[in-house]
């Protein structure tokens, strides 16, 4: 959907990626590990309490989520009501979006200043990697077409299963999909920002 608006709006869209996301998050409750095999602790203790989340742990996600999510909402954000990973910005009446799928992050907006700002903020709380351009995020590939259009391809995606499962040489058979898609997601949001921004 995050891609549908900026091209709408015809705006750049980039990619983050949280550097070791899942360790940022901080423990609400009481976890023990125990130590890998040559540590020795003081007093013969053979585990340490967890103060943060490590990977592996089940909670580690949601840990990492909550810590994502207080932290955009304090720098002005809110949760959009269509989707929980989709956070709003509206400042002056310039908009930024933020998507995140666990440690990927997706910004887009009217604004350049306002990215730009937005992503120094993000970076001065979490290691990030800045890829700039959208060009290949969750195993999809986004291609900008001389017509203006955009395309989203899977076939990196698919080539690679492909390979993973011996059957490069396969032979292909086109089927057709049924089945309607529906723009009024992004109609809806395109106006609410609209209206977002004339003050209505």
């Amino acid at each position: 959907m995050i891609i549908a608006i900026a091209k709408y709006f015809g705006w750049p869209i980039d990619q983050l990626d949280v550097v070791t996301a899942f360790l940022y998050g901080l423990m609400k409750e009481k976890v023990f590990c125990s130590v890998p095999e040559g540590v020795e602790l003081d007093d013969g203790f053979d585990c340490v309490e967890l103060l943060k989340a490590i990977y592996g742990l089940k909670q580690a996600s949601r840990v990492w989520n909550e810590t994502f999510d207080e932290y955009v909402r304090s720098i002005g954000f809110r949760v959009s009501s269509y989707d929980p990973c989709l956070y709003i910005k509206v400042v002056d009446g310039e908009c930024v979006l933020l998507l995140v799928y666990v440690d990927d992050v997706l910004i887009t907006g009217s604004s350049a200043d306002l990215i730009a700002e937005v992503k120094r903020q993000l970076k001065s709380r979490f290691e990030m990697t800045d890829s700039g351009k959208c060009s290949f995020i969750l195993g999809i590939e986004v291609v900008d077409n001389a017509d203006g259009s955009e395309t989203l391809s899977q076939a990196r995606y698919i080539n690679d299963i492909l390979e993973r499962f011996g059957m490069q040489d396969c032979k292909p058979v086109m089927k057709v999909v049924l089945g309607s898609c529906t723009w009024k997601l992004v109609l809806d949001t395109a106006e609410a920002w609209s209206e977002a921004r004339e003050g209505t």
